[in-house]
């Protein structure tokens, strides 16, 4: 019987499930809501669900192990939350990995969801021996490093948290800002919305641009959706810029639920990449590239790394 292991991907709205192969491939997936709002407990049953609707639709398979990605910060010697969002309350301090061992009777390893994103995209862009750093575009900004043949995870498992990067004042004098508070999915909506402000038209901009995609549905018909494209472009090649200056990866991976709409804003961010980086002494040609998974990424990603602590007689992907 062929061996696989189970991944989830832990997020604010939804759990995912998949079962992975050695190889990363994805045999099948399931997703659930993910009652992040009635704490851990919710959050768990959910992950149950689609555990059960996985192994129902796919009974002959051997489950060897287990992988999770979650949002927040993650101890990953003791498998506990060390930080998380306000929207999953009950998080920070959870310990997940002994509560996933729980039902599952399976060795467990947990990770931070850019981590295990970045992992899945070295294993397929057979990244293996570069330095290379991801920025996920989601709601907020997440990201990861990896270095030396792994996965970083810092003194304080901090490692990757760009969007905690404060930048000041991007929408007011003496405010601090989180760079995730503009160059995020929820960032460019609220660039949108600011310039609405700024132009003074009545009209209610929370019911005009109420996200990232909405701004990228009405770029062929609104102008400020066009002017909130081209501030957050400059930002995202910016903050690539510095990134380049600051850790001079080999490769800069973009990805996160943003990057599905990349034929739309690429061609406009390659260029202010450009421009920025010949002005300001980087090579016109950086290799920054879009994510190859999407929003699979996570949960194969997860499974890896739980292949990798299997072990080589299972099967396991060398990394």
């Amino acid at each position: 019987m062929t061996s696989f292991v189970i991944a989830f991907d832990i997020g604010g709205t939804k759990v995912k499930a998949g079962i992975i192969s050695s190889s990363g491939e994805i045999l099948d997936k399931a997703g659930t809501s993910s009652r992040a709002r009635e704490g851990p407990g919710g959050i768990i049953s959910a992950a149950q669900h689609v555990r059960r609707e996985l192994l129902e639709n796919n009974p002959h398979v051997n489950i060897t192990g287990c992988g999770v990605s979650t949002g927040g910060v993650v101890c990953r010697d003791s498998g506990t939350i060390r930080a998380a969002v306000d929207f999953m309350p009950g998080w920070k301090g959870f310990e997940i990995r002994a509560a996933f061992a729980g039902f599952l009777n399976k060795d467990v390893v947990v990770d931070n969801d850019g981590n295990c994103a970045l992992f899945a995209e070295v294993h397929r862009q057979s990244l293996d021996q570069n330095d290379v750093i991801l920025l996920a575009l989601g709601t907020g900004l997440g990201g990861a490093i990896y270095s030396g043949g792994s996965v970083r995870g810092g003194a304080s498992s901090l490692a990757g948290h760009f969007g905690q990067t404060l930048v000041g004042e991007l929408f007011g004098v003496d405010e601090w800002e989180q760079l995730e508070s503009a160059l995020s999915g929820a960032g460019l909506a609220l660039m949108a919305r600011r310039i609405l402000k700024e132009r003074d038209l009545t009209v209610d901009p929370e019911d005009s641009f109420p996200d990232g995609h909405a701004v990228i549905k009405a770029l062929k018909h609104n102008e400020m959706a066009s002017e909130a494209l081209s501030r957050w472009v400059r930002l995202l090649a910016r903050t690539c810029h510095n990134i380049q200056w600051n850790y001079d990866p080999d490769t800069i991976i973009i990805g996160g639920g943003m990057s599905d709409a990349k034929n739309i804003w690429w061609p406009r961010f390659s260029k202010c990449l450009s421009h920025v980086n010949q002005r300001f002494g980087l090579p016109r040609d950086m290799d920054v590239r879009p994510a190859a998974l999407g929003n699979d990424a996570a949960i194969v990603g997860a499974g890896l790394m739980a292949w990798s602590g299997l072990g080589p007689e299972n099967g396991a992907h060398a990394s």
